[in-house]
């Protein structure tokens, strides 16, 4: 098995331009709110046939896989704008970079997602009204869970604001995952290894036989515990607080929120990012591309500790002269028992009038 790719630039099937003077891949797959990224190393050597630049915003379609002596298996791995170019010598090299968030107007037409804007967005302006929106500016495609689509929001400011830090924002406080990714612009949930159509991503199956270097660190001191985040009652205009969680640590967000369920929203989803920080994994074994972000890796054959289900918040797939290798970094995903620990947490809190500050 050979490790292989194929690589569309503005539909023009460039790969074996590429070939020609190819030194590395390097493609990044990232939950939260970091765009993906791929990045070429190219031999830049020949001073009598230089490889000529390449123009921001060309669109790259990128496939990775395996030549077998039987077919070629290639997956796509999503669609890239390439914002950066690097030249270095001796011996020369050309390094391109591309994301699949636009920093300016792609040849296709999708544009840059980094210019500041001043608006407002009125009080009940769901989350899927707003993507949808953003997205059409952008001339990207929806992508949002339905449970974050009927999100009703508050009256929200935009001031001097792009629309990915807007979006970064609220993902934040929704625990959410928010990016532009292969011509969609993505918001879901995290932790929960689904896609933004609620369907199961596929996960992956590895054990100490398929990889060489795997390490797990087990951190008490980032358990979950409370957390606890303030907000503005402007009936009786005292500050006021609600508590997501129990037992120490107690963590407080330093932010005050314009009400008592954007507060409680914040609090849970610290919460639960607290509680899928309490163990992390990295394992790297043989290339396989079907190993994406926010999908569930089950280890089997290890020992206590490290078998068990994890969530991938990181994949980087590299193929170089040492051939094709996959990293990935995990996380605990969101279980049913942390799932139903903050609902009774949340339970507990509806019951009760909110904690008074003084």
């Amino acid at each position: 098995m050979k490790p292989t790719f194929k690589i569309v630039a503005n539909s023009d099937d460039i790969t074996k331009k590429i070939q020609e003077r190819f030194k590395s891949l390097r493609l990044v797959d990232e939950t939260g709110t970091l765009s993906d990224t791929v990045e070429i190393a190219l031999a830049d050597h020949d001073s009598d046939k230089r490889i000529a630049l390449p123009k921001p915003g060309a669109e790259l379609k990128v496939s990775i896989g395996y030549d077998t002596p039987h077919d070629m298996t290639l997956r796509y791995m999503g669609l890239f704008v390439v914002d950066e170019v690097e030249l270095s010598g001796y011996p020369c090299e050309m390094v391109i970079r591309a994301r699949a968030a636009p920093y300016e107007t792609s040849k296709g037409g999708k544009k840059d997602l980094q210019t500041q804007k001043t608006r407002s967005w009125p009080k009940g302006t769901t989350l899927g009204a707003m993507v949808k929106r953003i997205a059409g500016e952008h001339r990207l495609q929806p992508a949002i869970s339905p449970a974050l689509a009927a999100i009703a929001l508050p009256h929200t400011d935009q001031s001097h604001e792009s629309d990915m830090t807007l979006l970064s924002r609220l993902a934040k406080r929704y625990d959410a995952i928010a990016k532009p990714a292969g011509g969609s612009l993505v918001f879901t949930k995290r932790g929960d290894a689904q896609s933004a159509s609620g369907k199961e991503r596929p996960g992956v199956t590895l054990t100490p036989k398929d990889g060489n270097a795997y390490r797990v660190v087990i951190a008490s001191r980032d358990s979950a515990g409370t957390v606890v985040a303030y907000y503005r009652d402007t009936r009786k205009a005292q500050r006021r607080e609600v508590t997501i969680g129990g037992g120490d640590p107690v963590f407080r967000l330093r932010m005050a929120y314009s009400d008592r369920v954007s507060a409680e929203n914040a609090a849970r989803a610290k919460q639960r990012s607290r509680a899928r920080g309490e163990r992390r994994l990295t394992y790297t074994f043989p290339g396989r591309p079907e190993v994406v972000a926010e999908a569930i890796a089950t280890l089997q054959g290890f020992r206590e500790g490290v078998d068990g289900d994890w969530l991938i918040r990181r994949a980087e797939h590299y193929i170089g002269s040492d051939g094709y290798r996959t990293t990935i970094e995990c996380e605990q995903p969101n279980s049913a028992k942390d799932a139903q620990a903050a609902s009774s947490a949340d339970a507990v809190d509806s019951e009760q009038a909110a904690t008074e500050v003084v």
